[in-house]
């Protein structure tokens, strides 16, 4: 492995110690990243019966609506 950051480092330009770091940096950005994309994932997962529930709910008070015409019109019940 070693050989293959020297090469990489002389290839580049770069001395080994600037190529870990950035590598190293470069892991930690993408780890915070896919943890990131996990809470949100998790979050919207929890938040989805709450979203079921309301569209129902909304679906609900459009069927006591009277839809005809420009503006819509609320029906007394």
């Amino acid at each position: 492995m070693l050989s293959g950051i020297d090469s990489l480092a002389q290839e580049t330009n770069r001395c080994r110690s600037v190529l870990i770091r950035e590598a190293c940096s470069f892991y930690i950005a993408e780890k915070r990243r896919a943890m990131l994309r996990e809470r949100m994932k998790t979050g919207y997962m929890e938040m989805a019966e709450l979203n079921r529930a309301l569209a129902e709910e909304l679906g609900a008070d459009l069927e006591d609506r009277d839809l005809s015409g420009e503006a819509w019109v609320w029906r007394k019940a």
